[in-house]
């Protein structure tokens, strides 16, 4: 499925890159995707999957089912974009394929690295080996992230050009800790971002010019049986919805249980949002109010149940010897 996804993202303009930059095909490296026509682009959207999918898909359960290649994979997500006005540039990160295989000569998720062909059945599988299995600079889905934002970003961007983010799943944690570490170079050009499936707290960031970015120019979806673009938490968080302080305001994706699937449910409003407020200016999130759902009334019907239908309640005695 990955070679008829990447042919139809190469159909839309989409060109298959290297990393580490100039990288020939037998070295060991990890394939990204970014428009091919990026340096004409006033505006870019940088994309960071979940660190355990291959490049360009986002939920198995739709590309493999209802739904479709195209609905399951970043092709509607860049057909979206592109259908935008003015068309941004496109950069597909890959935090999840960083395992190289030598022998196959390409880079695999963790999870397929554990289904390549062994010398034999009794085999117990391959130890992974420093320098042989790993993509130089990508070492880890944070080195990748770092990589992505610092080397390809500057390699293939437009000096002059913004660029907005958005992370799906962990890599909202990978972005946010690389952001609040090097917010000084991001300043200014970073737009706007998303972080959908976002978890964990602000409490560990310490940058407070990037939490100010974060509550004005960032928005999390986040898993909800809530409607679309329900409001659902400010960036205080929202104890009676069991969110934490996420620093951003928080939407409902109305995919009630899979990560991977609230950019599938949320696109739309989602990419909407990410325009409006990288080319907006002067851009701030509006002031919304932590969702309180109205109590469901508790009521004892135990009167009402007939006596047949009531469990039977017996006391068993204990038969002690003289």
């Amino acid at each position: 499925m990955e070679d008829i996804v990447h042919a139809r993202l190469e159909n839309l303009g989409m060109n298959k890159l290297r990393l580490p930059l100039g990288s020939s095909p037998t070295e060991r490296h990890v394939p990204i995707m970014a428009s091919a026509d990026i340096k004409t682009k006033s505006h870019v959207v940088v994309f960071f999957g979940e660190p355990c999918q291959e490049l360009g898909i986002l939920a198995k359960r739709v590309s493999n089912g209802r739904g479709g290649i195209d609905k399951g994979t970043m092709v509607s997500v860049v057909r979206a974009l592109q259908a935008q006005t003015p068309s941004q540039g496109i950069i597909l990160a890959n935090p999840g394929q960083l395992y190289w295989w030598p022998e196959g000569r390409r880079a695999l998720t963790v999870i397929a690295s554990q289904a390549v062909p062994l010398p034999s059945l009794v085999h117990h599988g391959y130890r992974f080996v420093s320098g042989l299995h790993d993509v130089p600079g990508n070492e880890s889905a944070a080195r990748h992230v770092r990589y992505v934002c610092r080397e390809v970003v500057d390699a293939l961007v437009k000096s002059d050009a913004t660029v907005s983010f958005v992370a799906i799943g962990q890599s909202c944690e990978l972005l946010t800790q690389y952001l609040d570490e090097d917010w000084a170079t991001w300043e200014g050009r970073l737009k706007s971002m998303l972080l959908l499936g976002h978890v964990y707290a602000d409490d560990e960031l310490v940058n407070s010019a990037f939490k100010d970015f974060l509550a004005k120019r960032t928005r999390a979806y986040l898993a909800s049986d809530l409607p679309l673009d329900m409001p659902l938490a400010p960036p205080t968080g929202n104890e009676a919805e069991s969110i934490p302080n996420l620093g951003c305001p928080c939407y409902s994706s109305s995919e009630t249980y899979y990560t991977e699937l609230i950019l599938i449910r949320a696109l739309v409003p989602a990419l909407n949002y990410l325009q409006v407020a990288a080319t907006t200016p002067d851009f701030v999130n509006p002031t919304i109010v932590a969702l309180k759902r109205p109590e469901e009334p508790m009521e004892d019907n135990w009167e009402k149940v007939p006596e047949e239908s009531r469990p039977s309640i017996s006391i068993g005695v204990e038969n002690r010897g003289t």
